[in-house]
């Protein structure tokens, strides 16, 4: 085999620009339970972004400081190019749950980088501003796809499946001339495998890079490939006397995570797949193979009689 932008945050705020926040200060403990997600999304040129603030607080109220009329709320920044957005809850309880959602779109220009802050914050109406957190990146102004296609183009090696991807977007933007290449989703998983096989465990894909069209599928437009899954073929009568011997019953397989980034013309690379990745197959049945390739858009799989 060949090989929605996340960031890490970890800056700290204490403030959030909406109406109503402001604090005159008490003696209070108040404890968060808030997280901050964020996420990019992409359909050609155009790049949309979310941040979200969820959470709630823990609440233990100090002399001189019942809380009983205070009030929280909570804000979601959602920062693009410098221009800065946010959504902010309503006023409600000090120990309600709560969650907003700043969602931003933009088109992106190839070859720009777009700085990009995210932030999250809580602000009670009697001690003020008590939880904040974010951070910050640049997201590259690159056209990527927004949707791909998997089919089967034919067999390789007995036991090998070979498969063709094609992609686009909504604006039938061209991708060809773009390298696209694997990476590592998430770990994968390898039910043949058992300590002493001749055979290493595959669970994880080997980091290949393609040419849209051109390679093993020149001339089609919008499409790469070949993209190689399955067993070696000396890999299936192996696991189907020594797998069960070893506790590791028909059928048995490996399943790994795959995750497809394009070039821009900057240098810089864009993953267009979700977070979860592309779920690839080999399962070694009785007496056939089944190799399949599930990706963003579809699935496709062959059962070769071996």
């Amino acid at each position: 085999m060949k090989r929605s932008i996340l960031f890490l945050f970890g800056s700290l705020i204490l403030l959030l620009y909406c109406p109503g926040a402001k604090g005159q200060g008490c003696g209070v403990t108040l404890v968060p339970h808030f997280s901050v997600y964020n996420s990019v999304a992409r359909n050609g040129k155009n790049v949309y972004t979310a941040v979200s603030m969820q959470g709630y607080a823990s609440i233990t109220p100090g002399p001189g400081c019942p809380m009983n009329t205070a009030t929280h709320h909570v804000g979601a920044e959602n920062k693009i190019n410098n221009v800065d957005h946010w959504t902010c809850s309503a006023n409600g309880c000090p120990n309600c749950y709560y969650s907003v959602t700043d969602n931003e779109q933009f088109i992106g220009v190839p070859g720009v980088s777009y700085p990009w802050t995210w932030d999250g914050a809580a602000i009670c109406s009697i001690v003020g501003g008590f939880f904040g957190s974010g951070g910050g990146g640049s997201i590259p102004g690159c056209v990527a796809p927004s949707s791909e296609t998997t089919a089967v183009a034919g067999t390789t090696g007995t036991t090998v499946t070979e498969f063709n991807q094609g992609f686009g977007d909504s604006a039938a933007d061209s991708f060809d001339g773009s390298m696209v290449q694997e990476g590592v989703a998430s770990p994968g998983r390898d039910t043949c495998w058992f300590n002493g096989s001749k055979y290493l465990a595959f669970t994880q894909v080997s980091g290949g890079n393609w040419t849209v069209a051109a390679g093993d599928v020149a001339g089609q437009h919008n499409h790469w490939g070949f993209d190689l899954v399955g067993h070696l073929a000396g890999a299936v009568p192996y696991y189907r006397i020594q797998a069960p011997l070893h506790g590791k019953p028909l059928p048995c397989g490996w399943a790994v995570y795959q995750s497809m980034e394009i070039k821009c013309s900057s240098g810089a690379w864009v993953t267009y797949t979700p977070p979860v990745g592309n779920n690839i197959t080999s399962t070694i049945e009785q007496n056939d193979v089944m190799n399949c390739r599930n990706d963003m858009s579809n699935s496709a799989c062959q059962t070769i009689n071996y």
